[in-house]
């Protein structure tokens, strides 16, 4: 049995998503696929537009046979863990093949980058080590490193989805699985303002669509895409975003001392300035803005917001097992693939009451930010349904 695995934010499914999960499909002609979704929180430390169980409906439409929700202790995480934490879970699923994009379809050169990194050799370690001297940010610390001793793959960790690509590899090769993976290339910019209406990025669909230009956006994505868009802005489930952005600034002007050392990933001097950023920012943008630069990437500092509105401490982060349970948001009825669940060495949770139960706080947090963003009751996730077609 083949069994395809994908990791996706899908915020919101375009035609670029699209492409990516059928040429895979094409490619390797499997029996199921399964996705792996980002939940409330995206790996940026941002709520999606849509719910997980929304966005698991447009994955089932598109061809996906069952969407599982990624724990939030793995999705504010940098890459490399955010892709250990996929991985693992799809691996004990039982997939046989994982798919992912790429800017380079050179899945050699992305194997060789990520042994390297796996695996570093004496040098790798002392270019590393020089560039962080220097004052350089970890990432940037670690693609100066790369390119040095791997001259081949310069550039190759300034790309944001080869950097996934290279994570996934390293969990591949970290968990000894024998996952086979299935590069994708792709194809437009993933920082684009404009829309591309064949393969859009999606934070400018996001932008388009917050700004009231629908037009634009609905025409680079599937028509179910576009019609559940339609419902949910018409019904005001989109969350605001001025309310994580008060509650941030409100919870950040209020933590002691002890609090702030307890976040994680901080280096030394970073709460400081968080704590002096927040006195005089009004949102969250003008925050990372005053926070972002060479010693503090945007997404880090986004991902430590996140984890302020969620109460996630380090101890929360170095102490989150591998992912032990799969929640299941969205299932193509299929009495092969339920009967396969059986077999799995992870129990597949199919409704949210029963998942309450196993769930970390941070999971049920971030489900509450979301729905009161969204002006939704605290009851969800439990009012919601699996999604099944």
């Amino acid at each position: 049995m083949k069994i395809l695995g994908i990791v996706a934010e899908y915020d919101p499914f375009h035609r670029g998503h699209l492409y990516h999960l059928s040429e895979a499909v094409r490619r390797v002609a499997p029996d199921f696929v399964f996705v792996a979704l980002s939940p409330c929180i995206k790996q940026r430390g941002e709520l999606p537009l849509l719910s997980p169980s929304d966005r698991a409906k447009c994955a089932l439409e598109a061809g996906a046979d069952a969407v599982f929700s990624l724990p939030v202790l793995w999705t504010v995480r940098d890459a490399e863990h955010y892709a250990l934490g996929a991985v693992s879970l799809l691996a004990k699923l039982g997939i046989t093949h994982l798919a992912f994009g790429a800017e380079t379809a050179d899945d050699s050169l992305l194997s060789r980058a990520a042994q390297m990194l796996e695996d570093p050799v004496p040098s790798f370690r002392s270019s590393l080590k020089d560039a962080l001297a220097s004052g350089a940010g970890y990432p940037s610390a670690l693609s100066a490193a790369l390119s040095l001793v791997l001259p081949e793959a310069s550039g190759l960790l300034d790309q944001p989805n080869s950097i996934l690509a290279v994570c996934y590899l390293r969990a591949i090769l970290r968990l000894n699985l024998s996952v086979r993976p299935v590069v994708i290339s792709r194809t437009g910019s993933y920082h684009a303002a404009e829309i591309n209406q064949e393969f859009p990025s999606a934070s400018a669909l996001r932008e388009s669509l917050l700004r009231g230009n629908y037009e634009d956006a609905y025409k680079a994505v599937p028509e179910y895409t576009a019609a559940l868009l339609r419902r949910r802005f018409l019904d005001h489930r989109i969350p605001d975003g001025r309310i994580p952005d008060a509650l941030l600034l409100a919870r950040l002007r209020s933590m002691t001392a002890v609090e702030y050392g307890s976040l994680p990933d901080l280096s030394e001097g970073m709460e400081n300035a968080l704590r002096t950023a927040s006195a005089v920012s009004h949102t969250r943008s003008e925050l990372l803005a005053s926070l972002s630069g060479r010693r503090y990437p945007a997404a880090r500092v986004s991902r430590l917001c996140a984890c302020v509105l969620l109460g996630i401490t380090k101890e929360d982060i170095l102490n989150a097992p591998l992912p032990d349970h799969a929640l299941l948001l969205g299932l193509r009825k299929c009495p092969e693939m339920t009967s396969l669940w059986k077999t799995l060495p992870i129990p597949v949770i199919t409704s949210f009451t029963e998942w309450k139960q196993s769930a970390a706080p941070s999971d049920l947090a971030a489900w509450n930010l979301w729905a009161q963003c969204a002006g939704l009751p605290g009851t969800l996730p439990f009012t919601e349904k699996l999604v099944s077609i």
